[in-house]
């Protein structure tokens, strides 16, 4: 018994390493990569100019105060710390579903000082059990390789966790027995994202309601290098339009949503443009005017001797594609580099 018992808790404790090692790996690693990243990609005259552009009811005095201030900022509200509380329950709801599972695939006695006789499910538990396992972990292990981590997601792991046992007999009693099982196991595998899709639509459809179309992002996906993956993470951080990423603190969206600030500040330079030019941008990205960065350019050309043919040709073809005079475009720029927004944007890029 004693030997049955040492390898039922080594069975439980390796379940718990494999689910946690790449949130270790991510916290060893991967979250000073991506602290190095944000932080490094901002200057000490780029930090003192954030401060006077997103925090101008207490400015830093100096460049000093303002790199202090910046790396404190990260740390508070994005530091490493606040993965060790929701990482504690995950491995305890991992320790359970692995005591349920292992308890009902040995014998019900080696569990009794483990967890008396409430270690037991049927086939349908067991399956719905490891496949919510198995998705979890293979979300942390592709999250850990993409830097692509935040204490939230550790959340959502541990809600998959839990709730895995109650969804999987759920949707196993309205199927066929000889099917119980897989469908308990597939529905555990599924993302989050699929499975409330499917309950909104099994509600929709038992509870005869008049299901409502979804709304698009508002046209997010139109930003170049922006998909639909990218544009789910913009959502779970509330940024569900492009005049919300024109207008975003590109250095907490970069924090919260894992992407990289060059490519925020990227999407935050043609947000900016598109807010005037709308689906205009697109016509002129041929001409080298991606977006508020270099419409400006191409204005400081304009007014350089050596480069000023060459931007009044630039300034013809764009009007000319946009069904515009050269001088009512040459307004819409001019407004859309006079942006306190773009301005920022301007002097974070220089």
């Amino acid at each position: 018994m004693d030997t049955q018992m040492s390898m039922l808790v080594f069975l439980i404790i390796l379940l718990e390493l494999v689910l946690a090692m790449p949130l270790i790996r991510y916290m060893r690693v991967g979250w000073k990569a991506k602290a190095t990243d944000v932080l490094g990609s901002q200057s000490p005259e780029a930090r003192l100019k954030y401060f006077a552009m997103f925090q101008r009811s207490d400015p830093p005095a100096n460049v000093k105060e303002a790199s202090e201030r910046f790396e404190a900022l990260y740390n508070r509200w994005y530091g490493y710390q606040l993965f060790f509380a929701p990482a504690a329950l995950l491995l305890i709801v991992g320790a359970v579903d692995a005591t349920l599972v292992l308890g009902s695939l040995l014998k019900p006695d080696l569990v009794v000082s483990f967890a008396p006789r409430v270690a037991s499910v049927d086939l349908v538990g067991i399956s719905a059990l490891t496949g919510a396992y198995m998705w979890v972990v293979n979300d942390f292990i592709w999250r850990a390789r993409r830097l692509d981590f935040a204490p939230s997601d550790v959340h959502w792991g541990v809600l998959r966790l839990t709730i895995a046992l109650p969804l999987g007999y759920a949707f196993a009693s309205i199927v066929p027995d000889a099917a119980k099982a897989f469908v308990a196991f597939a529905l555990g595998a599924f993302p989050m994202t699929s499975i409330m899709t499917m309950l909104n639509r099994a509600a929709i459809k038992w509870l005869q309601f008049a299901e409502s179309e979804e709304q698009a992002s508002a046209g997010i996906a139109k930003l170049q290098g922006v998909n639909r993956e990218i544009v789910e993470r913009l959502a779970n951080e509330d940024i569900t339009t492009i005049t919300q990423v024109a207008y975003c603190d590109p250095v907490r969206l970069a924090m919260r949503s894992n992407l990289s600030y060059n490519f925020v500040t990227d999407a935050m330079n043609q947000a900016l443009a598109w807010v005037y030019l709308e689906d205009g941008l697109e016509k002129i990205r041929c001409f080298g005017l991606k977006g508020a960065v270099e419409i400006n350019q191409l204005l400081k050309d304009m007014k350089n001797a050596v480069t000023q043919p060459r931007a009044e040709a630039t300034l013809a073809a764009a009007a000319s594609a946009l069904g515009q005079t050269e001088d009512t475009l040459t307004t819409a720029f001019e407004t859309i580099v006079g942006d306190s927004f773009a301005k920022y944007l301007f002097e974070v890029w220089d």
